[in-house]
């Protein structure tokens, strides 16, 4: 059995963590410069303007980039940093990621409900719920500069067991959510519309899946740090370019398509669904 404590294995591990995040970013880089005309038409009115949520996807947009520069700091930076200070930001824009993605599938579900209470009420809970783990994960977090490295070594990586854990809960929740609301409001090939959303869901529970399930096992495994942070980023990514995603297929929808209800949709439905 592996010793993964052992100063080479932690080093070849490191050495993947690194390769890792230049292919992340490179992933990432070519994703936002191939949106930036999303960006562009809205802002120059080319399209309806989205109002207020296009600020929520402009912060999940920025938010990975901000980190990936962080990151990238540190590998290529060379010289002494405040470590405490480069990780509360790197934390912080990174976690902005995560709830910037959440806020643009919570706007679906308040839609797909017409805002009834009770599932805005969970949604919104659940939302919160994570932000106070995110920031107590911030404040409790620590790193220290490692002279050797000419890298900061973030300290007792795995106390962002519980961080993780939330985040992965609430995403459940937003899932289950989302489905459950999709469910009343009848077959998906009754409404155009629908069914986009349907395949949203089946698309996020796919992301959830992917995304965030090798995080929470590695993060409770413990096994050493490089492996602790290894799919942190691609979390991240994965969860960001899926949100972003799924909020410019439907003001791309709603942009095209009236979307009408019939007798047998729920009551309250929503007239016309966007994200604006």
């Amino acid at each position: 059995m592996s010793d993964w404590h052992d100063p080479d294995v932690v080093a070849q591990d490191s050495l993947a963590f690194l390769k890792l995040q230049h292919v992340l970013s490179g992933i990432y880089l070519w994703e936002f410069v191939t949106t930036i005309s999303f960006k562009w038409s809205v802002f120059t009115r080319q399209r309806k303007y989205p109002r207020w949520s296009i600020w929520i996807y402009m912060g999940a947009r920025l938010s990975p980039l901000l980190t990936i520069i962080l990151i990238f700091v540190d590998f290529d930076y060379g010289h002494r940093l405040h470590c405490k200070t480069w990780l509360v930001f790197l934390y912080t824009f990174a976690n902005s990621g995560f709830l910037c993605s959440a806020a643009l599938i919570i706007l679906r579900i308040l839609a797909i409900w017409s805002r009834a209470w009770i599932p805005m009420a969970i949604a919104i809970l659940a939302w919160v719920t994570n932000c106070a783990f995110i920031i107590h994960n911030i404040v409790i977090s620590d790193a220290v500069w490692d002279p050797v490295d000419a890298t900061c070594a973030i300290l007792h990586s795995n106390d962002s067991q519980a961080n993780i854990l939330a985040t992965l809960i609430m995403d459940v929740i937003l899932l289950v959510l989302m489905l459950w609301g999709l469910v009343r409001c009848g077959r998906p090939a009754s409404f155009g519309i629908l069914q986009l959303l349907y395949i949203h869901g089946l698309f996020w529970l796919l992301v959830v899946t992917v995304a965030e399930i090798p995080t929470t096992v590695f993060i409770f495994l413990n096994l050493n740090t490089p492996l602790n942070q290894m799919f942190y980023t691609p979390q991240l990514i994965i969860m960001v370019i899926a949100g972003c995603r799924i909020y410019r297929n439907l003001v791309d929808y709603s942009d095209t398509t009236e979307i009408h209800v019939t007798e047998s949709a729920p009551s309250g439905y929503l007239r016309r669904l966007d994200p604006r």
